[in-house]
């Protein structure tokens, strides 16, 4: 039999892999509170590492990342195949994408290409790594948990939607930001960016819970012994 002892995840991994999106998802909900000047139908999630308050967004994308990287640690020992593994190796990237997000705070959307930060463009570079990641470890981690079926591995109907709904959500925002922003002569009020961004993150952060949820019980059993 392959030997998969090297793969098992630490103990840590199995509450960060659940929790880190649930903490997430309650940062951005409380900073729609705490900073209501970005109005969340048109600014994005990212803005509220801006100003005053700012820290708990940066908070919530390093917790994020750390989500990520105790979810790739999780699926490691599960996937199946060469496709699997690319999956888990690209989360592991989109980790340390929004460790640089965290970081680095973006600029306001409105904000012109002449009042770009160093900060700004740090951010920009991380999210071009980190937005098109995730679903594309979505698809790949999920299609190689399917590869074996009546397995207990395989996925459940809930674990394939999300990743769908990762994709879809992006290729959404995407379609409709290119046909919106032109019309409105830039990021206005006009434009409703901030709910298509928040779709992506809540779509994003569904399927990293249902992964973990699925992943969980074979992690329990097959954890490592010790943390280190």
């Amino acid at each position: 039999m392959h030997d998969t002892s090297k793969r098992r995840a630490p103990a840590w991994a199995i509450p960060l892999a659940t929790a880190g999106p649930i903490v997430v998802l309650l940062a951005i909900i409380a900073l729609h509170a705490l900073k209501p000047e970005f109005h969340p139908s048109w600014r994005f999630v990212s803005e509220y590492a801006i100003g005053p308050d700012g820290w708990i967004m940066q908070l919530a994308f390093v917790t994020w990342a750390a989500s990520c990287v105790a979810l790739a640690l999780l699926a490691q020992g599960t996937v199946r195949d060469r496709r699997g593994r690319i999956g888990v190796g690209v989360l592991m990237v989109v980790g340390c994408a929004l460790v640089v997000a965290g970081l680095f705070p973006s600029d306001p959307v409105t904000a012109s290409p002449s009042e770009g930060t160093t900060a700004g463009m740090m951010h920009a570079f991380a999210s071009m790594i980190g937005i098109p990641g995730l679903p594309v470890a979505a698809m790949l981690i999920t299609s190689s948990l399917g590869r074996a079926a009546h397995d207990a591995a395989s996925p459940t109907p809930m674990l394939r939607g999300t990743a769908h709904a990762a994709w879809l959500s992006l290729v959404a925002m995407v379609l409709y930001l290119a046909w919106a922003v032109p019309r409105a002569g830039g990021f206005t009020a006009d434009v409703w960016a901030g709910w298509m961004n928040r779709l992506v993150v809540a779509a994003y952060l569904a399927w990293q819970l249902s992964l973990a949820r699925h992943l969980t019980p074979r992690a329990r059993r097959d954890v490592a012994p010790s943390i280190a």
